[in-house]
């Protein structure tokens, strides 16, 4: 994460924080007022940090120009928890300031990911809310600290949220104490800084019409905001916007035995903000994507299904206009369940063919993938999606790949999503900012290990965005690993590496090399210490964009 203009930071984030502060707090109180269940059942944790770092290379500048820092940090957050009942809540804020002691120079980054739902309506009417609030690079290059590498983070630094979330290490209390976005900030002034902000709100009805229909009534609000830091050359690289989308699904209740069918509408709108002078890309980078698909299936005997699907794409977005062909498809196909652990689809028609395969051998595995032509929609061709989840009793493998046509704003306001321990999984990416759609293509694996005192965690991804201008287009790749030891009740160490490659055109590559090790140390259940060291290098063409730095981080963690 990056530094935030503070008078800026009031002009456009503050009302977003109130209104999403107000609607958490409306949506406790009715939730309480719901199910009567004690005030108790919350969990919050008030915490501050407070530390100090030196970096010999404040700036990330080549060698002969180097500058380095210490840096004064005073980090006071909050963690909010509720389960249960008519809510479920998490909430995570920071106000991280800096003080540069030697550049005369004082900074605040604020940081925040919530979401919530409420169900305002027994069984009906639900209501998600999310905000996140975190600091990203304007552009694409080799001056990035390394908490915006892509190795899985968002909210927080990449490289650090991605190996390090939740780096509880086994010892009491150290969840909370050893927050992440504290510990591995991205501190450097790099000149190249933006605060992103984004906050949705989705109400969504329900209704089951006496088991023979299943009805989902879905609108979605969000609203995204960038604000250039104190410090930062030149303007954000993507617009503030606005994004609405409504969903209406209908599906065949329990009533329908042989016969089961499916009926979803969906149109999305993104209006983007500000003149056309301060952005020249604005005023063509509105869109309207609008689609309706039926599927009915029909159960022939316990191994065969016939299928049928039909749809009408009509979308308006200017990135593609030379390949957005908006239309009606049709296709027929067949679904063959040999046994309970495998299943395959197949699907063709005049513009539309898929194939999908799932494999459950055992409640430890699954696996999907699919493939599918089609010639109407945004982005007509061949896309590929899958997922791969293996469990074994000390470790866990997830592997996942996906393509979707995309863009920042839809980046940042994407649903939450939590994995089995209910913490929230960010993804986030190495590219700059752009109010230009892309086609973006994405692998990740993650393997986590946890016997004993040991702790294991390797990542690997690949990231492909491909623009309507092959000039345009960027990949990144890269990989990391993280070693946690508990070596005694209250301490534990910590070792982790990572290796990042961005080919962002011919003449311009980027090889960031990035290790960090550290100690930690709980002295009670509510304070703790911590000592960390990280390298971090970048191997660049043009080499004026390379760079190396050292950085030394000491810091003491109290919770309330």
């Amino acid at each position: 994460m990056l530094a935030l203009n503070l008078r800026g930071h009031c002009r456009h984030l503050s009302p977003g924080l109130a209104l999403l502060a107000f609607t958490f707090a409306g949506l406790s109180v009715k939730a309480q007022e719901g199910d009567g269940r004690p005030a108790s059942e919350w969990q919050i944790t008030p915490r501050i940090s407070v530390g100090t770092t030196y970096s010999d290379n404040i700036r990330l500048a080549p060698s002969d120009q180097a500058e380095g820092d210490l840096v004064l940090q005073v980090d006071p957050g909050v963690s909010v928890r509720k389960q249960g009942g008519r809510l479920d809540l998490r909430f995570d804020y920071t106000a991280q300031g800096q003080l540069y002691t030697q550049q005369g120079e004082t900074k605040l980054n604020n940081k925040l990911l919530g979401s919530g739902t409420a169900e305002l309506y027994q069984d009906h009417l639900f209501l998600d809310v999310q905000g996140s609030i975190s600091q990203v690079p304007n552009t694409t290059g080799g001056r990035v600290d390394a908490g915006n590498l892509g190795l899985g983070g968002g909210s927080g630094s990449s490289f650090a949220t991605g190996l390090f979330n939740n780096l509880n290490l086994g010892l009491p209390g150290s969840a909370d104490l050893f927050n992440p976005v504290g510990l591995f900030s991205d501190i450097a002034l790099t000149g190249d800084q933006t605060t992103a902000s984004s906050f949705s709100l989705s109400p969504y009805w329900r209704q089951n019409f006496g088991g023979w229909t299943e009805a989902l009534l879905r609108y979605r609000y969000s609203t995204t905001g960038f604000n250039q830091d104190s410090g930062s050359n030149g303007q954000p690289g993507a617009s503030d916007g606005d994004i609405q989308r409504v969903e209406i699904n209908l599906k065949s209740g329990q009533r329908f035995s042989a016969l089961n069918w499916s009926l979803d509408y969906s149109r999305q709108q993104q209006a983007l903000q500000g003149s056309s002078s301060d952005n020249p890309q604005q005023e063509s980078s509105d869109s309207t994507e609008e689609s309706v698909k039926g599927r009915v299936g029909y159960r022939l005997s316990r191994r065969w299904a016939l299928l049928a699907e039909a749809g009408y794409e009509n979308n308006d977005v200017a990135t593609f206009q030379n390949d957005n062909r908006n239309g009606s498809y049709w296709g027929l196909g067949a679904i063959w369940d040999p046994n309970r652990f495998f299943s395959l689809t197949g699907l063709y028609g005049p513009d539309v063919n898929e194939i999908a395969a799932r494999w459950t051998p055992s409640p430890r595995l699954n696996f999907e993938i699919s493939r599918r032509d089609q010639t109407v929609g945004v982005s007509p061709g061949v896309h590929w999606n899958g997922s791969m989840d293996y469990r074994s009793r000390y470790g866990r493998w997830s592997t996942k790949y996906t393509e979707e046509v995309t863009s920042t704003q839809q980046l940042l306001s994407n649903p939450v999503t939590l994995d089995d321990q209910g913490q929230i999984i960010v993804v986030d990416s190495p590219f700059g900012l752009t109010d230009q759609q892309f086609l973006q293509k994405r692998f990740e694996t993650e393997y986590t290990y946890q016997r004993g005192r040991n702790g294991w965690t390797l990542k690997a991804f690949s990231e492909d965005r491909q623009g309507e201008d092959d000039a345009a287009s960027e990949t990144a790749y890269g990989l990391g690993g993280l070693w946690t030891w508990r070596f005694a009740p209250r301490t534990a160490s910590f070792l982790g590496t990572g290796w990042e490659r961005d080919e962002l055109s011919d003449d311009q590559q980027n090889d960031y090399w990035v290790s960090v090790i550290g100690l930690a140390r709980v002295f009670s259940p509510d304070t703790g210490g911590l000592i960390s060291y990280r390298y971090y290098r970048n191997d660049a063409e043009p080499a004026d964009q390379g760079f190396q730095e050292n950085r030394l981080n000491v810091r003491f963690s109290m919770k309330f």
